[in-house]
């Protein structure tokens, strides 16, 4: 048997000394693939002696590090990569039977250590280097969509053509533009997506999204299921419902959240497991017989950043279904992440009640503020909004670049995670620029608009088409997915969109326990509008908020509605909400600056 080791600085100072390259493997306890390479390449005698005697085997968890997935990852699951005693790449390949993996093995050992480290040798696509500037004149929104509008696939929906991945953020990128534009080849767009991942990606028997299609039709998936695929798919199509009201995207969202709270739901802890396995046995047997199997098996972990990301899935769904259940449940989530994994100091722990690692990664705070800026909006409390503000505060000290940006990673002292340091990915940097702009709109601190801004505005020479900012090429399995569906692209320009536009910021001024607040707020979460933020302000509690933003404190609820410059006349009845549905006034309007 090969004998793996943990990523750390004793196996590459072995890597040093020995001059050994190191053979690291990434896989996932979901990955099917990657079971077949231990029971097919990596039980084979030759290369198990090719393994232990000529290199130095390490073995990392891509859910547990994905840090070290999203530098080294080859295109897919498994992925193999030698690496130098620096770390740098040399070589890499995905799956590979036996003979063809002995192969690559001697080929890498026979050029280490002087190998060039784009590993061309080994690869018909070499890892990228980062495009010249594209920026020229055309505005960022308006280049997102016209590569989105190139890589579409109009017989088929999605972006690309195999495998197809689903695309939630650059539906939920169009959804905005449509709403804001009335351009109805958008909603098309996003509408025949939607119909088509459910006719494929989705398990009518067990409920649930599959992680992908091997093939363009959707027809084929690899059958694992991802807390984070379910989650976001929830959330785009409970955005489809608001818009066309179809109850297909509505009973759609529904299954995937039924699946997250019977299958991944760990009740008793009150937390979300990680993942299901693949089982294609059990998925390629009929219904009646399934009933009778053994399901796959669930990953017991518990992530932090991807509870944070269902906590705000399911704080969604509450407000556009009316189902307190999910508030109730997410709230929970949201209570133990601050209990047993905040730090003011170090932030978010990876894992729920694991040892905190070297390596604090940027995703692992983004979501959970994310989410506590949505429970705020939901339930009006002030400590909600506390939580997310000291979130940010902790992102910004320890993850932001004095000259623009935010790194993935704040390292520790281990010296073998600072090689990874130095990187920006464009996903993450988005989706923070929309929670700063979100808590600009709910504090009126100006300072996270800048902040915002400069973190869109650091990859206006490479987005969109390239995932991230680095040293040196990386990140190829996110290289590929921009060129297949444009996932970090899209999420940089709803973000853009944002900035450029404004929210649509709904400001209810009311008594916070009177039902008829209540029964306002209600009527404002069920309303679709781009980059809307809700604002509860009781007068009360926020008498300097409200004479701030210039509303009048009265007793009797009222519920502004505003864009850009302008809010219209105060709304009081649920009814006054629903109307707006027809004629969206943000749309009519011209004048909506940031």
């Amino acid at each position: 048997m090969i004998n793996w080791r943990e990523w750390n600085e004793a196996a590459f100072q072995d890597s040093r000394r020995e001059e050994k390259p190191v053979l690291l493997t990434l896989s996932a306890t979901w990955c099917h693939w990657c079971h077949v390479l231990d029971q097919t390449s990596y039980s084979d005698s030759r290369v198990i002696g090719l393994v232990n005697s000529r290199f130095i085997p390490v073995r990392v968890d891509v859910d547990q590090r994905p840090d070290i997935s999203h530098r080294y990852n080859q295109g897919g699951f498994p992925s193999v990569a030698v690496l130098n005693g620096n770390a740098e790449l040399i070589a890499g390949c995905v799956y590979a039977p036996p003979d063809e993996l002995a192969q690559f093995l001697e080929r890498a050992d026979k050029l280490f250590p002087d190998a060039p480290l784009d590993g061309s040798q080994f690869q018909e696509d070499p890892h990228p280097s980062l495009p010249q500037s594209q920026s020229g004149t055309e505005p960022a929104t308006d280049r997102v969509l016209r590569k989105l509008e190139e890589l579409y696939d109009r017989d088929f929906g999605g972006f690309g053509r195999e495998p197809k991945q689903p695309p939630w953020e650059a539906l939920r990128f169009l959804l905005a533009l449509h709403s804001r534009s009335g351009d109805r080849k958008l909603l098309k767009m996003v509408v025949d997506t939607l119909e088509s991942m459910r006719a494929g990606l989705y398990d009518l028997k067990d409920q649930g999204f599959f992680r992908y299609s091997v093939s363009r039709d959707w027809r084929v998936p690899h059958y694992e299921k991802m807390l984070v695929t379910n989650a976001s798919l929830a959330c785009v199509y409970l955005e489809a419902y608001q818009v066309t009201r179809r109850t297909a995207f509505r009973d759609t969202a529904v299954g995937a959240l039924k699946y997250l709270m019977e299958v991944l739901y760990d009740r008793p802890r009150g937390l979300f497991r990680a993942s299901q396995d693949a089982g294609e046995r059990y998925y390629h047997s009929p219904w009646k017989d399934r009933e009778t199997m053994e399901r796959p098996a669930v990953d017991p972990t518990f992530y932090t950043g991807w509870n944070g990301l269902v906590a705000g899935a399911l704080i969604k769904a509450s407000g556009v279904l009316g189902t307190s259940s999910y508030l109730q449940t997410a709230t929970r989530v949201l209570e133990i992440l601050w209990q047993e994994c905040w730090s003011p100091d170090l932030g978010m722990t990876h894992l729920v009640g694991g040892l905190r690692q070297s390596a604090s990664a940027l995703e692992d705070d983004l979501h959970p503020l994310l989410a506590f800026l949505a429970l705020h909006q939901a339930t009006g409390r002030a400590d909600h909004l506390q939580n997310a503000v000291a979130i940010a505060q902790s992102i910004i000290q320890r993850f932001g670049d004095p000259s623009a940006g935010f790194h993935d990673l704040a390292v520790g002292g281990s010296a073998t995670d600072q090689l990874l340091a130095g990187e920006k990915s464009v996903l993450e940097n988005s989706l923070l620029a929309e929670a700063l702009f979100t808590l600009h709109c709910l504090t009126g601190e100006e300072r996270y608009v800048q902040l915002g801004r400069d973190a869109l505005e650091v990859f206006q020479d490479v987005a969109p088409g390239s995932s991230y900012l680095g040293p040196r090429g990386s990140r190829r399995m996110e290289e590929d997915e921009e060129r297949l569906f444009l996932p970090a692209g899209a999420a940089w320009g709803r973000a853009w969109d944002m900035l450029n536009h404004g929210p649509v910021h709904l400001v209810l001024v009311g008594p916070s326990g009177q039902a008829k607040t209540r029964r306002l707020l209600h009527s404002a979460h069920r309303l679709y509008a781009p980059h809307r933020v809700i604002q509860l302000l009781d007068p009360d509690q926020d008498a300097d908020r409200i004479n701030s933003l210039g509303f009048p404190l009265k007793k009797d609820p009222a519920l502004y509605l505003c864009f850009g410059a302008q809010c219209m006349a105060p709304i009081s009845t649920a009814k006054e909400m629903m109307e707006l549905r027809t004629l969206p006034p943000w749309r009519a309007s011209n004048n909506l600056g940031p």
